[in-house]
């Protein structure tokens, strides 16, 4: 037979040959001869067969390390892993015709030729979210799977073919897992070119083993982090290495070497793979290398954000994660582009009916939101162009969101509405019959649901939660003025630097206005009772010009409105002269509340005693640009 089929029959042996080959030189004796020989390196050889016992020319060996306390079954594993990846290397060699035996030596045309297809991926993952799926795809489209540790465990006993990466390195992972795929048979296998000789005979004579496609996820650290110490051993062994390093190399090289670093990438990678015959896309491979960069380059931004830890002052640079939550129609003007982007995984709020929401529209959401949180009782905030036009609360949330409409009806038309209650079906009623843009609540009665359901374009938006530690960024040109939010209400002070004091339910007014104010554009005045806001004055250059505004407001309100049994009057900063509060007295004001600080302090508070009015200074500005 073996004249036959001379030069035609291949086998593969459990170890280097010539060493350990031969006569009686089978299954777990070679491993109890190399081990009893203290050899320091095994391995599997393919060789063709000859009449010669394990002498046949050698096509090709894969060396394989003999570890300290090896015994013949466990090295047998590791050798075993080896020849289940060899032989079909050398049976393709054979197969194309690449083997050529010249006096009792193979020599190799070189490697097969380059065909665009996808052979090999690397697969090392810490999510394993839709990997089986992906990776039986893979499988069915021919391409050969190489995993590590974790994944080649789910992989092999989920009947998945797969090969362990020691058969691709020679070497066990190692370290606890801290050096895995840092090996050149790794790092050559993703960053040869494909279209340069050199390059291609350089791996071919180092039997590196080309990879076309690396799926990699990188280890957990921000979840981590949320639950160990910075420096701690629990978040230092969650800081990706070999995955980041894997990552940039197929990155890198791109024209090449396909990268998957998210299981959203790996139905359109699979479909385009069977549509292109095995091949992908360029722009497909040129969009997954810049997802890839982007990956790595935030992962790392977040390793050295956490180490560093909180600061009490601003870092010298600032990294800001953004996440594109969707494109918006346009910015603040038709002629604006425009998206949304948030910090966190989603925004706190999610849109259960009505057309998709504007730039103006979000910026009044959050602002109308924010501004009803400030209150514990039921409330009601009614926002326009960035500003409240009636605030209100009650014994419920009816009785709230009648007194903030009824401030400024006129105002209120196209709208923002926010309740800090569920927003039940006699306000829905109400609503039904005015034209609103947004309504925010933390829940709807299905009543109202059912209500609003036959107004299709109204924009319900149910919030779950409002940040606590957002920063404020905005631009100005290419700089960007950077924040915290104003958070404060009140600070230590509550002065009564005027002869008359606040009567009980001038302080109940005095500090509900206060409130509504820090939400008001500047220059700010409110006119309020102690539940509602009853005119209000923003945005103008003087603060007595607010003054005028919210007069004339008030002037309305009363056509409408029984005048308030109490009346007072907030300022988000204090009065540079007196005109402004003597303006607002004359209005009706009979307490004032106001930062203080103006060198003319003296003399606002001489009119305040000289008018009879009572105020109160908090030491505490709310400017709002």
């Amino acid at each position: 037979m073996l004249g036959e089929y001379k030069d035609r029959i291949l086998n593969v042996h459990p170890a280097l040959l010539p060493s350990f080959g031969g006569k009686g030189f089978y299954g777990l004796k070679v491993h109890e001869a190399v081990l009893q020989a203290g050899a320091k390196v095994s391995g599997a050889t393919v060789h063709f067969v000859d009449e010669n016992y394990d002498r046949g020319p050698i096509v090709l060996q894969q060396p394989v390390p003999v570890l300290p306390g090896d015994t013949p079954e466990s090295l047998a594993q590791r050798v075993n892993a080896a020849e289940l990846a060899l032989y079909p290397s050398a049976a393709a060699l054979f197969c194309a015709g690449r083997l050529n035996i010249s006096n009792g030596r193979v020599e190799t045309a070189g490697p097969l030729p380059e065909t665009g297809k996808v052979r090999r991926a690397l697969i090392s993952v810490s999510d394993k979210s839709g990997l089986l799926e992906f990776a039986r795809g893979l499988a069915a489209q021919g391409v050969e799977l190489v995993s590590t540790s974790g994944t080649f465990k789910l992989l092999k006993e989920s009947g998945v073919p797969v090969r362990a990466l020691e058969t691709l390195t020679g070497y066990p992972e190692m370290l606890d897992g801290r050096v895995k795929t840092l090996h050149p048979a790794v790092h050559g296998g993703i960053l040869y070119r494909r279209d340069d000789p050199e390059h291609a005979a350089t791996v071919f004579r180092f039997g590196i083993e080309p990879l076309d496609m690396v799926v990699v996820n990188l280890y957990p650290f921000s979840a981590t982090a949320k639950k160990a110490a910075p420096w701690s051993e629990e978040l230092i062994e969650n800081i990706d290495i070999g995955g980041v390093a894997l990552i940039r190399a197929a990155a890198k090289n791109y024209a090449s070497v396909a990268v998957l670093t998210s299981p959203e990438d790996y139905h359109p990678a699979l479909e385009a793979l069977r549509a292109g015959g095995g091949e992908l896309p360029l722009q497909l491979k040129k969009d997954l290398a810049v997802k890839a960069f982007k990956h790595t380059a935030a992962y790392d931004g977040e390793i050295g954000s956490v180490l560093a830890g909180p600061s009490a002052d601003f870092p010298e640079t600032l990294q800001v994660k953004l996440h594109k939550v969707h494109a918006l129609r346009y910015g603040e003007n038709p002629h604006q582009a425009c998206a949304l982007y948030t910090r966190k995984a989603a925004p706190p709020f999610a849109q259960l009916q009505g057309k998709e929401l504007s730039y103006n529209n979000i910026l009044d959401a959050y602002g109308t939101y924010q501004a009803v949180l400030e209150f514990d009782k039921p409330a009601a905030v009614i926002f326009k162009h960035v500003t409240p036009c009636g605030l209100g609360t009650g014994t419920d949330i009816a009785e709230a969101f009648e007194r903030a409409w009824n401030c400024d009806p006129l105002s209120a038309f196209g709208g923002i509405i926010a309740v800090n209650r569920r927003l039940d079906g006699r306000i829905a009623e109400f609503l039904a019959k005015k034209f609103v843009e947004v309504i925010c609540a933390p829940d709807y009665e299905p009543a109202a649901l059912e209500v609003f359901s036959k107004k299709p374009n109204l924009r319900l938006l149910k919030w779950e939660s409002f940040p606590a530690d957002n920063l404020v960024l905005r631009s100005v040109g290419d700089e960007v003025l950077v924040s915290t939010d104003d958070k404060l209400l009140f600070g230590e002070k509550w002065e009564v630097p005027t002869k008359r004091k606040p009567t009980k339910e001038e302080e109940a007014a005095l500090r509900f206005a206060w409130a509504a104010a820090k939400y008001v554009r500047s220059n700010a005045i409110v006119f309020s009772d102690t539940c509602q806001t009853v005119a209000i004055g923003a945005g103008q250059m003087s603060r007595v010009d607010s003054v005028f505004m919210a007069g004339h407001k008030y002037e309305a309100f009363l056509k409408a409105n029984p005048k308030p049994a109490t009346l007072v009057m907030a300022s988000d900063a204090f009065f540079p002269f007196p005109d402004a509060l003597e303006e607002g007295i004359r209005i009706g004001a009979t307490a004032i509340i106001q930062p203080g600080g103006s060198v003319k302090d003296k003399e606002v508070i001489e009119a305040a005693d000289r008018l009879g009015a009572a105020m109160v200074l908090t030491g505490v500005r709310h400017f709002r640009h």
